[in-house]
């Protein structure tokens, strides 16, 4: 940054001192009309083009800008979401580690086999009551 800083200003003094940036002085016993064409008018011109494409430059800049912007508004969007499951994940976990630290307490008391057989036979209940609540469908396949 400081780097550039200091380009900008050498060529803003560039402006000030050089003499291609300077309106010449007039020659002996040149005209009006002669020092407007050959010496004012090409520095006018010069001036032109050199507005023109910092002009160019500065809606170039503009747009990237806004696009930079909006880039930036859906990063943030985008953090903003994850965050948010980051906490919805974090309580998730809160929650699972504190029914892992009750099924240990189970498991003290009750012992880890009985522990076993009791979930055992809560999955083939669940298991069964899907069953039954299946609709029995026959499918006929004629060819």
């Amino acid at each position: 940054m400081m780097q550039s800083k200091e380009v900008m200003e050498r060529n803003i003094h560039a402006y000030d001192e050089d003499v291609k940036w300077q309106l010449a002085e007039p020659g002996a016993l040149m005209s009006a009309k002669a020092y407007r064409d050959k010496k004012a008018m090409p520095l006018v011109e010069k001036l032109k083009e050199m507005v023109k494409s910092l002009t160019i430059k500065c809606v170039q800049l503009a747009e990237q800008g806004k696009k930079l912007t909006a880039k930036v508004d859906g990063q943030q969007k985008q953090i903003n979401r994850l965050t948010d499951k980051v906490m919805d994940q974090r309580s998730t976990i809160d929650r699972l580690q504190r029914k892992v630290v009750d099924l240990e307490r189970l498991e003290r008391h009750l012992g880890r086999e009985q522990v076993q057989l009791i979930i055992e036979r809560s999955k083939a209940l669940e298991q069964a009551e899907r069953a039954n609540k299946r609709p029995k469908r026959t499918f006929e396949m004629s060819r």
